[in-house]
């Protein structure tokens, strides 16, 4: 009789631990269920942010070099170029990338579909029939926004479910677009929860940190490209002009320290296009980009202010560290050698410098002052530095 009390103690004990291991198995699948739900939800909505995020860097890159365009500093047909050649080379992951097509439909860039760039999609239908391109220009002149519709991933010919999201470059009649393929989404949802466990919080954590940090650097790389010149790889102006406030912010910090502006342009930088050429100018470019990297310290922007025009912003003991600096450069560009036509030339570079003095002036007042010190190194010789 003992033996089966015992036994039935033992019998509903199994029962209620069997009993529990279901509720927890039940609650876990409900765990992850919802959790599925919120996490596909949540990602979703991620990714769409970043990939609008990732069209407007990409716009930004467009917007560049239209004005490069409108300033005269390159011609249309070059600034389109050049526009095309950046977003080109600007893929990311596996399947990202950038398209761009005209208002009349004709496909002006596709990376990994470069037989149909050059030919009017407008009439072209996807799996499902829809006339996406139709879609894109119609989604991107209305304001922009998100198109669904089905194409092919990189390499393969099967068409794939994929969303969008479209914009619109009035000035060049351009449909830039970027977007995500779903069924890609949803593997990298399943790999989560296919490790669903015990220790499924802890991995949860481990795929959000790996995830932010994976999104993070796709959107700093095209940051990156909004914010860096696409030739000498140093700021962009329109970036120095963001960053004014933080400057400002920090002179007043260090106030043991000088604010300086070294304003910098190539010498006859005309003849060098005119002589040799314009793929052998932006070499010339690109060398005084290194130069200037070489030279300049972490902490300083160094901003091709536009065509050969170098600006570089940074803390300095007093003006003579500011002029040391800016001979450094100066120096060390004159010493480039580069050929051209089997003949060797070197190139020169003038400066301008002037201390911000925030009790009477802007910052865009100290940017003026040195472009005119800029000047006058020009008209007194060149080759030489004004403070």
């Amino acid at each position: 009789m003992q033996n089966f009390q015992k036994s039935s103690q033992t019998l509903i004990i199994k029962k209620r631990l069997f009993g529990i291991s279901i509720l927890i198995f039940i609650g876990m699948l409900i765990f992850i269920y919802f959790s599925y739900q919120t996490f596909t939800v949540s990602l979703e909505n991620e990714r769409k942010y970043q990939t609008q995020n990732l069209s407007s860097s990409a716009m930004g890159i467009i917007q560049h070099f239209y004005h490069l365009e409108l300033s005269g500093e390159i011609k249309t047909n070059e600034a389109k170029k050049y526009a095309i050649q950046a977003l080109e080379s600007a893929t990311y992951g596996k399947t990202g990338y950038f398209w761009i097509n005209g208002g009349s439909g004709e496909l002006l860039m596709q990376p990994y579909a470069p037989e149909r760039v050059g030919i009017n999609q407008i009439d072209w239908t996807d799996a499902n029939g829809k006339y996406i391109f139709r879609e894109f220009i119609n989604k991107a002149k209305s304001g922009g926004g998100w198109v669904s519709y089905s194409w092919p991933k990189p390499g393969s010919k099967d068409e794939y479910p994929k969303i969008s999201y479209v914009s619109y470059f009035e000035p060049w009649d351009w449909v830039l677009g970027t977007g995500v393929y779903l069924d890609d989404m949803q593997k990298s949802i399943f790999r989560v929860v296919a490790k669903a466990s015990g220790i499924l919080f802890a991995v949860f954590l481990v795929f959000v940190a790996g995830a932010v940090a994976f999104i993070n650097i796709f959107v700093s790389q095209l940051e990156n490209l909004a914010i860096r010149d696409v030739l000498t790889s140093l700021y962009t102006k329109r970036f120095l002009f963001e960053v004014i406030p933080d400057i400002l912010r920090k002179s007043l910090r260090l106030k043991d320290k000088s604010l300086a502006v070294i304003f910098m342009d190539i010498d006859h930088f005309k003849r060098v296009n005119d002589n040799y050429g314009h793929s052998m100018g932006d070499g010339v470019l690109r060398s005084l980009g290194e130069v200037i990297f070489a030279e300049t310290r972490a902490d300083d922007y160094c901003v091709r202010y536009g065509g050969e025009e170098v600006v570089v912003v940074g803390f300095y003991d007093d003006l003579s560290a500011a002029i040391r600096a800016a001979d450094r450069i100066r120096t060390s560009f004159e010493k480039q050698i580069f050929i051209a036509d089997r003949s060797e030339f070197n190139v020169t570079l003038s400066a301008g410098i002037a201390i911000y003095n925030g009790e009477c002036e802007t910052f865009e007042d100290t940017l003026e002052r040195a472009d005119k010190k800029l000047y006058e190194a020009k008209t007194s010789g060149r080759n030489r530095i004004a403070s």
